[in-house]
């Protein structure tokens, strides 16, 4: 009896450790964000998942993951970035590609948006695997609100999409480019995950 009582526990013991991952941390067999199939996207903005991480080595930083179906890095004004509210504020961090010829290859973090544009973002450290699909950013926890342990990041979401001309860098949306391309090719030049929504929050562990 007794040992069998002490399985149960050591059991118990287990399953809450592995729930407590969970809720806490994100990968790409449990991501925060997930999307649906969608055949009607171009590959190169067709969202799979997204996910935050953190590695206790580094309680400084927030790393995201988004993975894409395919990544080109040959079309300009990509935007390829996760979105998430902290204490009401709005930040992100992703891959801009295309803005810059010195910098081609983009990668970006901070806080605010809204009115005269008063966000303040900055380069980060980041990479992407071609194979996988996937855009890594290592974030300064600093550039994003500084959110300490337990702080919960609400309002996940992943954006990939192109910009067009001069107004698209002002921060508007050429909505008509984009439904011209979709009728002529049959495939969006946007795409956002989930489709409706939010994904699941995140609880920042150091």
């Amino acid at each position: 009896m007794r040992n069998k009582i002490f399985a149960i526990l050591i059991s118990m013991l287990f399953i809450f450790t592995i729930l407590s991952v969970n809720v806490f941390a994100g990968s790409e067999e449990d991501p925060e964000i997930t999307d649906e199939e969608e055949n009607d996207v171009q590959e190169n903005f067709n969202i799979i998942s997204a996910w935050f991480y953190e590695k206790e080595a580094e309680p400084d930083y927030l790393y995201t993951a988004l993975k894409l179906k395919n990544i080109d890095t040959t079309k300009t004004k990509q935007h390829l970035v996760i979105i998430w509210e902290h204490e009401g504020v709005h930040c992100s961090a992703g891959l801009y590609i295309g803005y810059d010829e010195d910098y081609w290859l983009s990668y970006e973090a901070g806080y605010g948006h809204g009115f005269w544009f008063q966000e303040h973002y900055q380069q980060i450290e980041g990479e992407f695997d071609q194979e996988t699909g996937i855009i890594t950013c290592k974030i300064p926890k600093n550039l994003i609100n500084e959110p300490d342990k337990g702080d919960i990041l609400t309002k996940t979401r992943a954006s990939a999409f192109q910009r067009f001309g001069f107004i698209g860098m002002l921060g508007f949306d050429r909505w008509f480019i984009h439904s011209l391309i979709f009728i002529i090719t049959g495939k969006s030049a946007n795409d956002f995950a989930p489709n409706d929504g939010y994904g699941r929050d995140y609880i920042i562990q150091y």
